[in-house]
Parts: C-alpha cells; sequence; structure tokens
C-alpha cells in the first residue's frame, strides 16, 4: 500500500516541482537598446539605476525603494571582501544611460593553504535584449576577464548558463544538483502551487487538515525517521556560536573561504536578513568530546517549505546531519525542505526518499585548470554562506 501511494503522488510532485522553476530572485534576466554601448565598473552613481533595473526586471515593479538603493551599495560597495580591481559592471549606452547589469562579489578563498582571489557573478540583467542580444554576453566576457584565479556563479538560470556554455564553461552537476524532501504531502503540493497561483494559498487550511488525518491513521509514508541512536548531539544555537563552528568545519573541504572574524560576522548578518524565507534555524552537532561536527542553517516559516543555506560537516557526521535536519523541520511545522549547491549531502538524501530537480545551475572557469579539481569532485566548501546566496538581493523583501 506504501508503495502504491507514492506512485500515485510521484506524478503530481514532478509537475508541481516544474511549477518551482521559474526564475530565481537572482541570477539572469532580460527584461538592450541598440548594440552600441560600453562595458564599464559600476560606480557608486549607477546606483540608483541599477536599482530601477533591479525592480523591473526581478519585482516586476517601477519604483525601487529606499532600503533596496541602500542595499545595493551596501552590498557592493562596503563588502568586506571588496578590492579596486575586481568590481561590477554596467553596460552603458552612447547616451549613458545604464541598461545592464552583472553583479561580482569578490571572495577571498583557499586550496590547501594557497590563497586565491575569486569572484562571483549574479543578478546579470539587460533592459529590451532584444534590441541588443550581445549586451548580456560582453557583460559576462568583461566579468571572466578579470584579475581574479577564480570565476563562479551559483545562481545561474537557463539564459545565464547558455551564455556561460557558449563561453566553453560547463555547469557543474554536483553544485547545481537542486532538491526537495516532502514531509507534509497535502500542505507541500499547496505551497508549491500558491509560488505560481497565489489564489492558491486559501488551500492552506485543507493542506494541513488533510496531513494530520493522514497521520492520525498512520499514513505517513514521508514523515522523516525517527532520530536513531548516535554520538552525535545536534542543538539550537545562536547566529555567534554557529559562527564559531563554521571556521573548524571549513577545514575538512580543502577548498574553501578564508573567513574571519569580521567577514564571517558580516556574511552571517546578511543571510540573516532573508525574510521572504522565513526566519533562521541554526543548529551545530557536538561530538562526545564537545568538538563541532556538523553545522546547518535553514529557513522556515509555518506550513511553508524550509530552504537550507548551508550545511557542513565532518564525512562520517553527514547522515546523522541530514536526518536531524529533516527530522528538526518536521517538528516545527516545515511542510518540506529544499536546497541546493552541496554535493557531500547527495548520497544520504538519495536514500531518504528526496526529490532531485534543475533549478539554478553552479558553473566555474580558472586559467589554472587544477583550481577546479575540488570543484568537479565535490570537495569545495563554495556554495551557500561560503557561496553568494547569503545575498539579500535573494530571499528579502526591500519594502
Amino acid at each position: 500500500m506504501e508503495l502504491r501511494r507514492l506512485r500515485v503522488a510521484g506524478p503530481l510532485f514532478v509537475y508541481l516541482i516544474l511549477l518551482m522553476q521559474g526564475p530565481r530572485d537572482k541570477g539572469t534576466a532580460m527584461t538592450g537598446k541598440t548594440e552600441a554601448g560600453t562595458v564599464r565598473d559600476f560606480e557608486r552613481g549607477d546606483i540608483e539605476a541599477v536599482a530601477q533595473l533591479f525592480q523591473e526586471t526581478f519585482r516586476k515593479s517601477k519604483a525601487p525603494s529606499p532600503s533596496l538603493i541602500a542595499y545595493l551599495e551596501e552590498a557592493f560597495f562596503d563588502h568586506p571582501w571588496a578590492e579596486p580591481d575586481i568590481r561590477s559592471k554596467v553596460f552603458a549606452e552612447a547616451d549613458g544611460r545604464v541598461s545592464g547589469f552583472i553583479g561580482v562579489f569578490p571572495s577571498r578563498l583557499e586550496l590547501d593553504g594557497r590563497p586565491l582571489r575569486a569572484a562571483f557573478a549574479g543578478s546579470m540583467m539587460v533592459r529590451n535584449p532584444k534590441e541588443n542580444p550581445l549586451a548580456g554576453a560582453r557583460l559576462l566576457r568583461s566579468f571572466l576577464a578579470g584579475p581574479q584565479d577564480i570565476s563562479l556563479t551559483e545562481t545561474a538560470n537557463a539564459t545565464a548558463l547558455g551564455m556561460w556554455q557558449k563561453a566553453g564553461h560547463p555547469l557543474d552537476p554536483g553544485y547545481s544538483m537542486n532538491w526537495l524532501r516532502i514531509l507534509r504531502p497535502a500542505s507541500a503540493a499547496v505551497e508549491i502551487l500558491a509560488r505560481r497561483l497565489r489564489p492558491a494559498a486559501l488551500l492552506r487550511p485543507f493542506g494541513r487538515i488533510a496531513d494530520r488525518g493522514s497521520a492520525l491513521v498512520r499514513m505517513t509514508p514521508l514523515r522523516p525517521a525517527e532520530r536513531g541512536a548516535s554520538k552525535i548531539t545536534f542543538r539550537d544555537v545562536t547566529r555567534e556560536q554557529f559562527g564559531t563552528a563554521l571556521p573548524a568545519l571549513a577545514l575538512n573541504y580543502p577548498l574553501r573561504p578564508r573567513w574571519d572574524d569580521r567577514s564571517l560576522a558580516w556574511f552571517l548578518d546578511q543571510a540573516e536578513n532573508k525574510r521572504n524565507f522565513g526566519y533562521p534555524e541554526w543548529r551545530v552537532g557536538f561530538a562526545p568530546d564537545g568538538r563541532p561536527v556538523a553545522a546547518y542553517v535553514y529557513f522556515a516559516g509555518p506550513g511553508e517549505i524550509a530552504w537550507l543555506l548551508q550545511a557542513l560537516s565532518a564525512p562520517n557526521a553527514t547522515p546523522d546531519l541530514v536526518d536531524d535536519l529533516f527530522a528538526h523541520a518536521y517538528e516545527i511545522g516545515c511542510s518540506g525542505i529544499r536546497g541546493s549547491g552541496h554535493p557531500w549531502l547527495i548520497p544520504a538524501l538519495m536514500s531518504r526518499k528526496t526529490i532531485f530537480y534543475g533549478r539554478s545551475f553552479y558553473v566555474a572557469q580558472a586559467r589554472d585548470k587544477s583550481l577546479l579539481e575540488p570543484i568537479r569532485s565535490g570537495q569545495a566548501l563554495i556554495s551557500g554562506l561560503a557561496g553568494e546566496s547569503w545575498t539579500r538581493l535573494i530571499g528579502d523583501r526591500f519594502e
């Protein structure tokens, strides 16, 4: 009977997953003038024009809020790793008007102790691309020609991915693997549908009733397994305690950020304010001797599908991390949980009734191809909080 129910539910959730695969808040969107124009560095005087372009492209609204304008300045000019020669780019038309933009976040990585300069690209947008079809490609080419040792993006949509691929840089499957774990099927179906059809949100009470009824008669094949006996103890922690655990856990990955107290606190502060995703749940797993061996942070709202920002662990602690993540999300009432870009989680996820799908894509490029080996093998800590998903351009309201 359990297998039969899962087979019936399967096609429905495949269809609903397809509904989730719309454009992300940040990635590439094409919303062009003639091909005459120049690509130059993003300056403070361009902020309002870029904010306007962002609103038109990603929010379908005309007037940028003061909070968005302030945030663009903070994210791109007050970034703790800002460098004068690694800059975001704008496409300016012949009359000086800004009609294109690619956001660039500098990053400091290390490979087995060797310092590297890195840069993440995102928020690529062009106004009227049919009139200027090369603007996006010129922006991307300018980014890739920068002085960084390694160029990355973890939020490319299909349009951006096509540009990277035409430049000879394929996606990385491991870091592009998006996943969804359904916890409460009826509520999750409503939440996914409501992403595209807002009136569907009115069905939320019925979804909750259906899931409660299933639980009463024990028809809950997607409920996470009970936490088994484990030597690892997971606890809720503060943001500061979570930040304290990260540098030690990052040593498990040969390619990783060179966080210090100041930069890590800045990234955590940025991430905490992604209010469209709910509120952060900070969790750390401790070994019997008190050492942190795993940590994760996800965002959750009552009855909603939670979103995992970051997970990292010692290799032997990964199954325990996934079990605790699912059980914790279920206990606080989430209908499901989704995430992307953590290759070390994939084996544990595959054995725990998880759905995999494509939504955003990860691409990396380096002149020294040896720098890409940890990425190809899935042993690089370069996504989520360690990538570009900390930015409030993904998941904040800017009202």
